[in-house]
């Protein structure tokens, strides 16, 4: 009889262990689904901090992975509506022959970018621009590209 108690209650702790939310966090699948995603065409550019303040208040190297949204996204409020947010972008190729079609980077929106081509077009710092078209320094690249999820979860 205890013995048959003993294999209820393991089978019971088991079940409710088995229940409880994992310490691991959830995969990119389960806490961002793609059907949930929105992705964005445009054309990605380069452009130099200079030691200068972005519109979101921050100094950044040159070398850092930062973006600069149209003013569609950032709105006219201070500070501009996505700062700090993350965004991944694959780069879709080129017509003027910069190269990594299929590279893929992950920046953080720290500027504004009054002058880019379309509302959809991001600027991108020197570092990101060059991990995103191999080694790269001018021109510009189509991309695709994506909010990550709040959380910073691409």
């Amino acid at each position: 009889m205890f013995a048959k108690t003993a294999l209820i209650v393991l089978a019971a702790a088991a079940g409710i262990a088995s229940a409880l939310p994992s310490s691991e966090p959830p995969s990119r699948v389960e806490s961002s689904p793609r059907a949930k995603r929105t992705t964005h065409y445009g054309l990605a550019t380069v452009y130099d901090q200079e030691g200068a303040y972005g519109s979101c208040g921050q100094k950044h190297a040159d070398s850092d992975f930062i973006a600069a949204l149209t003013p569609t996204w950032q709105g006219s409020s201070y500070p501009p509506k996505y700062c700090g947010r993350k965004v991944f972008i694959t780069n879709t190729g080129s017509g003027d022959g910069v190269g990594g079609k299929g590279n893929s980077v992950t920046v953080t929106v720290e500027d504004t970018c009054p002058g880019c081509p379309s509302a959809d077009s991001i600027d991108l710092s020197r570092g990101a621009f060059s991990s995103l078209t191999n080694g790269a320094t001018t021109g510009n690249v189509n991309i695709e590209w994506h909010f990550c999820n709040v959380n910073g979860q691409c």
